[in-house]
């Protein structure tokens, strides 16, 4: 896992599965962060730039545009965003991609809310 470090704020949620942004939702909220949600790749893009979130979940599968591309023009605007990425398919090479361009780590579908709480806590300290 990478260190990817930032102050605390927004988090932004990126998915088009309901269930998984009410489950995040939760989850953040309870913990909490203030969750935003972008269903929408480009969506997602315009509200990082607006709002600036301390960090991101960021799916594969968008019905707009790939996650690979969406975590690129981000790294572009803010190279030290800390991004997990989410995904329900097990494809290795878009893994080792998604590190290459800067995830911090990437959780399968289904996950495990305590690894998230885990993995936030080493990307955005103790901080509630």
């Amino acid at each position: 896992m990478f260190s990817c470090i930032r102050n605390r704020g927004m988090i932004l949620i990126v998915d088009d599965e309901q269930a998984i942004c009410n489950l995040l939702t939760r989850f953040l909220k309870r913990e909490g962060y203030d969750p935003e949600i972008a269903k929408l790749g480009y969506d997602a893009i315009t509200i990082f730039k607006d709002k600036n979130p301390s960090l991101f979940f960021l799916d594969m599968k968008l019905p707009d545009i790939d996650g690979l591309e969406v975590l690129k023009k981000m790294k572009e605007i803010n190279k030290g965003i800390p991004v997990i990425m989410i995904s329900a398919y097990r494809d290795s090479e878009r893994v080792v991609s998604a590190f290459r361009l800067g995830a911090c780590d990437y959780i399968f579908k289904p996950f495990d809310i305590n690894y998230l709480k885990v993995t936030m806590k080493s990307l955005l300290g103790n901080r509630k």
